[in-house]
């Protein structure tokens, strides 16, 4: 019998995330290129940016080149960056001493677009849509540990989507508010580690 879902926040009644919940308003647009696949991930980001974050946008698939919406975008692609390593992309330092020890705006960013799924997938995503080659892109420098600890990465120094989402957001704004998205980003690792136990935790997830 399927577990019986949470009106809200749309998770088994069991790990409701509800509590945690905030709701913040980002500093610039931000438009999710998610891949297929993460739509079935328990445990990903991105449903929690959609109960916490605005204005945002979940756009599913591969190739995007036919998207509805992309000419839109591509007509203010100079106020747009691309969260992606590439060859001419920008570094961002985004400590936190940086991020709060200047004053005033950043540059006028309009949107933010990020490639959400593995690596390899979101490598994919990056050949399949060339469009994305045009737009200014830009890489997190300098970004704390990722508390993801309870889904695996083999790229070092690789944050989630939420975490980046909300390192860059802080950066734009020049403050540590967008902080408060880690709440029920932390309460869903903590109940995930409750549910396969500390044992398990250690020798599956610990120091990988």
């Amino acid at each position: 019998m399927p577990r019986k879902l949470c009106d809200r926040c749309d998770r088994p009644e069991n790990v409701c995330l509800c509590a945690h919940l905030v709701n913040l308003q980002a500093p610039c647009k931000v438009l999710i290129l998610q891949h297929p696949s993460e739509q079935k991930q328990a445990l990903a980001t991105v449903p929690i940016l959609q109960k916490c974050l605005s204005p945002l946008q979940v756009w599913v698939g591969e190739d995007f080149c036919e998207h509805q919406d992309l000419s839109v975008l591509l007509k203010n692609k100079e106020q747009c960056r691309v969260l992606f390593p590439s060859e001419h992309c920008v570094e961002l330092d985004v400590s936190e001493n940086n991020v709060q020890g200047s004053g005033g705006e950043r540059e006028n960013v309009d949107t933010l677009i990020v490639l959400d799924g593995t690596w390899r997938k979101a490598k994919k995503i990056w050949h399949l849509n060339p469009w994305l080659h045009n737009f200014p892109g830009i890489i997190l420098k300098n970004a704390p540990p990722s508390q993801y600890q309870i889904r695996a990465s083999n790229i070092s120094g690789g944050v989630s989507t939420l975490e980046a989402i909300t390192l860059y957001c802080n950066y734009l704004s020049n403050s540590s508010q967008f902080n408060a998205l880690n709440k029920p980003f932390r309460a869903m690792i903590d109940m995930q580690i409750a549910s396969m136990g500390e044992e398990v935790f250690k020798a599956h997830y610990l120091n990988k």
